[in-house]
């Protein structure tokens, strides 16, 4: 596939992927999606408008805070991404690449919100609108970043649900400072 054609193919999951997450109509779990504004295309173009967010979860990290983060906010971050992954797979779509980067958090009022982000990757993995879960492909490819993919991701087994989650723990485990444990 041609380089150009993978950048378009994200954008079309990326637009699938916010859609659907809106589409839910409910306010709790469609809070930490960012707004889904429009989508369209031009001559040379197909393009994608979303609300505006401040700092990933890494920038605030490394540029803001220049340390740590300190126990509370390492603990209520670690919640709202948790329950940002799974009001995701309640859509029925895993993220495959959870890392800080993939996470920021709102302006003005919505400051303490933190929102998930880049589903360029993200797979469908249920069979239509039903729980059922679709069957797992036999050799898949390593997507994601090296750091904090899971396990089944560098066996190149299918990733499922657990595999968010376990990426998402060791994305927890990067945010503490076990030094003042």
């Amino acid at each position: 596939m041609v380089e150009g054609d993978k950048l378009k193919l994200r954008l079309k999951i990326e637009v699938i992927v916010l859609a659907a997450a809106h589409d839910v109509k409910d306010p709790e779990r469609e809070k930490h999606f960012v707004a889904f504004v429009d989508r369209g295309k031009t001559d040379k173009f197909k393009f994608l408008v979303m609300g505006l967010v401040g700092s990933s979860l890494d920038d605030i990290r490394r540029k803001v805070l220049l340390r740590d983060y300190s126990k509370p906010t390492a603990m209520n971050s670690s919640l709202q991404t948790l329950q940002a992954i799974w009001d995701l797979h309640e859509t029925g779509y895993l993220h495959r690449d959870i890392k800080p980067q993939n996470f920021a958090i709102g302006l003005g009022e919505n400051e303490k919100m933190i929102y998930i982000l880049d589903f360029g990757i993200a797979r469908k993995y249920r069979i239509g609108d039903t729980k059922q879960v679709k069957v797992a492909r036999v050799c898949v490819k390593f997507l994601g970043t090296i750091r904090f993919a899971s396990r089944a991701c560098h066996l190149g087994i299918e990733q499922g649900r657990k595999d968010d989650l376990e990426t998402w723990l060791y994305m927890v485990c990067d945010r503490f400072d076990y030094n003042k444990f």
